[in-house]
């Protein structure tokens, strides 16, 4: 059952400013990542450099993290989300007005902050209102919201010049409908701070990690292939087909984040009625053996979609998509499951710094590696970091029972 006590109407209510607050988020993400990537791309600065600018915004998200048990029980998880939306808003504007690689830094840091106040409060927030037996299926629906944003941001950023104003002005246009949903919540905003203490804040967090090292890791497995490829799965299609494919190249982020779109509820009611941990193992090696078709079919881009070698690659993007969102879903569930109170404000700081240091790790290792080995070590790197994760996830699940019986984590 859920530890917090709503009317229906207030569940309601608290429900779609969380849904609106991700899609912020994730459209935001979903645009900056690849669209700055490119500018800069442009610009002529190297894989290596536009890598380390991206990891910036994660620099902001790991300080979010670091200190979230103390800041969202001190703001509310209404005045938390709502300093949120308003960096995201101020920092999207400041992106276009400073086109320059070194004040880009600080800017996707600020947007790196206020991105993980939405993403951390509303994960806290979404397992804190929903009773176990219907977790599974609310979580995947929230998480189908987060990624037709992550793929809706690619899109906006293809479609429209980025060396204009209107993606950036757009996508700050996102965040208005959003904030007047929000605000119905500050009436009822949840007592964060019930069970607080400094202890809990400064201990928790860390014993969480020896509690759930599986789950929690499968954030930063998460951060480095949702990373990587915002980042540089256009650029690994345009150096292979062409600049002039572009909108192909594009369409190989916002294609694998559509196919994350229309999983997330089935994989949400399953995660409600499968072994949960099984359920991640089973994602995680989808995404290894799509990744690993990646180079066998991206050449399918240059074909009709619904020729063989279309349908090749769009499907195995599509099947990627479902896969690596499905890890965020039962990796959620699995949260809301174990944990409750500051426990779970804890576990969700965890969960979002362990997803920073794996957007950090993402673009900087793949765009060294591009700079170093060329353009095909983009699959390659993402194969070995999620290979090696779903080894230690696999050993984890199976050898789950004897732990239980000794003790031992």
């Amino acid at each position: 059952m859920s530890d917090v006590v709503l009317t229906p109407k207030q569940r309601q209510s608290c429900l779609i400013a969380l849904i609106a607050s991700l899609a912020v988020m994730s459209i935001t993400t979903g645009m900056t990542w690849p669209l700055l990537a490119e500018v800069l791309r442009n610009q002529g600065v190297d894989e290596s450099l536009i890598g380390l600018n991206a990891a910036a915004q994660f620099v902001g998200i790991f300080i979010v993290s670091m200190v979230a048990t103390r800041v969202i029980p001190w703001l509310g998880f209404f005045r938390a989300t709502l300093a949120g939306m308003i960096l995201v808003f101020v920092t999207i504007l400041l992106l276009p007005a400073f086109r320059d690689l070194y004040v880009w830094f600080p800017l996707r840091l600020i947007l790196g902050t206020g991105n993980a106040l939405l993403f951390l409060t509303g994960e806290t927030w979404i397992n804190r209102i929903l009773a176990d037996d219907v977790r599974g299926r609310w979580i995947g629906i929230y998480s189908t919201v987060g990624m037709a944003g992550w793929a809706l941001g690619p899109i906006i950023g293809g479609s429209l010049d980025g060396d204009g104003w209107m993606p950036f002005l757009v996508a700050a246009l996102c965040i208005v409908p959003a904030t007047l949903l929000l605000l119905p919540t500050r009436s009822i905003d949840l007592d964060a701070r019930a069970g607080h203490t400094t202890e809990a804040s400064s201990a928790t967090m860390w014993r969480t990690l020896l509690i759930a090292p599986t789950v929690l890791l499968s954030s930063a497995m998460f951060g480095i292939v949702d990373g990587g490829l915002m980042s540089f799965g256009h650029i690994y299609a345009m150096e292979l087909l062409g600049d002039q494919h572009r909108d192909v190249a594009y369409a190989v982020i916002w294609v694998t984040l559509v196919g994350a779109i229309f999983w997330q509820i089935p994989i949400g009611r399953l995660a409600d009625r499968l072994n949960r941990g099984w359920m991640l193992v089973f994602c995680v090696a989808v995404i290894v053996a799509a990744c690993s078709l990646l180079p066998l079919t991206i050449h399918g881009g240059l074909a009709p979609w619904y020729s063989l070698e279309g349908l090749a690659l769009w499907a195995t993007l599509v099947v990627w998509g479902g896969a690596m969102g499905g890890t965020f879903t039962v990796g959620m569930t699995l949260l809301g499951e174990r944990f409750t109170g500051t426990a779970l404000i804890a576990a969700n700081a965890v969960f979002t710094m362990l997803f920073g240091i794996g957007g950090l790790a993402g673009p900087f290792v793949v765009g060294s590696a591009m700079s170093a080995w060329g353009p095909e070590a983009f699959p390659a790197t993402l194969v070995i970091a999620v290979t090696a994760y779903g080894l230690f996830a696999a050993y984890r699940q199976a050898t789950r029972g004897r732990r239980a019986i000794t003790g031992s984590l």
